[in-house]
């Protein structure tokens, strides 16, 4: 596998899941495991994968990474850069699946729940 082809399996998975949490907010099967155990934790553990293998392979990064040009040099990496997509991925899941849960219990209605998801799933915090 190269990175390319983990950025697109990554990203389908979440797809598939954001989908399924859009739709089916109310069904605690999506929201309560799918979306906030099940793919969050797969992406997690890939995540983490990449991130051991790449530690063990070239050691800690020599960037300092509290600048930005130590972030661009560790992620000029297509392999790290892809797994630092993969974080956002989780938590944006983890948070989405928050908001769908919440949005159910205080009846939000439906349109604005699924506004809120979507932009979650586009822009993070601006959906939050």
């Amino acid at each position: 596998m190269n990175p390319q082809r983990f950025f697109e399996i990554t990203n389908a998975l979440a797809l598939v899941a954001w989908i399924g949490l859009v739709l089916f907010p109310a069904r605690r099967i999506v929201s309560g495991l799918l979306c906030a155990v099940v793919v969050p934790g797969a992406l997690a553990a890939c995540y983490a994968a990449v991130l051991v293998w790449k530690i063990l392979e070239q050691g800690p990064p020599p960037e300092n990474l509290t600048t930005l040009s130590g972030l661009r040099g560790a992620f000029a990496d297509d392999w790290v850069f892809a797994a630092a997509w993969t974080h956002y991925l989780v938590f944006d899941m983890v948070v989405g699946a928050w908001i769908a849960r919440d949005a159910v219990r205080l009846a939000i209605p439906w349109m604005l729940r699924s506004l809120c998801l979507v932009l979650t799933f586009l822009a993070g915090p601006v959906g939050f």
